[in-house]
């Protein structure tokens, strides 16, 4: 194979296949195509092609591992002309990988697998269990569990319930910032992290205090805290109660 020969295929090997680009300023396109009748020219051009298709599935197979959708469905409808049966297994994997982290349910799942794939319902859900299995996934469900509980154990659920206290939304608060003022990306958020941790601390000091003054003010005995809190009522109540026994035993005894 001669120079021009060599330097379209290099050229060619280099730019994917682009074949304006290969010939131009070198030979017309007629003159290109009379280099296909040379076996070592036409073995050189497969070898190009190849290479072009490497380089445009390894690019396609990048935006898979990112769980590009398209990709995805592409990939698979290339696949119906691949002999490559390990590729083929892959490319469903990973699609109904993608729809187990993306779908609300598993019917989902399997609806969007049979409808890509041609697929049965019985084939889609056993795809779908090996799929969880081999990637220890979370599924739709699951998800959906955890999430009903996070709400649950919010703080804006537990206000609604009067489930929480004012010292409880301080503490989460707190504990929040705490996290915040060492995980967060930017040190802006760090910085106000920080200054939110020294607030929060203060305001429960505060609320330590005020407990402990109203604690000192309280001049019930310790025999009527104990009875209210049998009781389930106020010392209060219960002073006032055995000051009334104590005036009606006076009464009686007076007569």
């Amino acid at each position: 194979m001669d120079k021009l020969k060599l330097e379209i295929i290099e050229s060619l090997k280099s730019n994917n296949c682009n074949v304006s680009d290969a010939i131009l300023g070198k030979c017309s396109y007629s003159e290109y195509l009379d280099f296909h009748k040379d076996p070592d020219f036409r073995a050189g051009f497969v070898e190009a092609e190849k290479i072009r298709d490497d380089f445009v599935l390894s690019k396609c197979m990048e935006l898979i591992e990112q769980g590009d959708r398209t990709a995805i469905t592409d990939y698979q409808k290339m696949m119906k002309q691949s002999d490559d049966a390990n590729d083929s297994k892959r490319i469903r994997k990973e699609f109904m990988r993608v729809c187990i982290e993306l779908a609300d349910t598993k019917g989902q799942c399997i609806k969007e697998y049979c409808q890509v794939f041609n697929a049965s319902k019985n084939q889609s859900e056993k795809q779908y269990d090996t799929v969880v299995a081999e990637y220890n996934l979370v599924t739709p469900y699951e998800r959906s569990k955890l999430k009903q509980k996070r709400h649950e154990n919010s703080m804006s659920t537990l206000f609604d319930e009067g489930n929480l206290s004012e010292v409880d939304m301080y503490k989460r608060l707190l504990s929040k910032a705490l996290y915040d003022s060492e995980e967060s990306e930017y040190p802006s958020e760090r910085s106000k992290a920080r200054a939110d941790v020294i607030s929060i601390n203060q305001r429960l000091d505060e609320i330590e205090e005020r407990a402990r003054r109203e604690a000192e003010a309280d001049n019930s005995s310790l025999i009527d805290k104990l009875d209210a809190q049998l009781a389930g009522v106020n010392p209060n109540e219960i002073s006032e109660l055995r000051e009334f026994y104590i005036n009606a035993q006076k009464a009686i005894e007076s007569c």
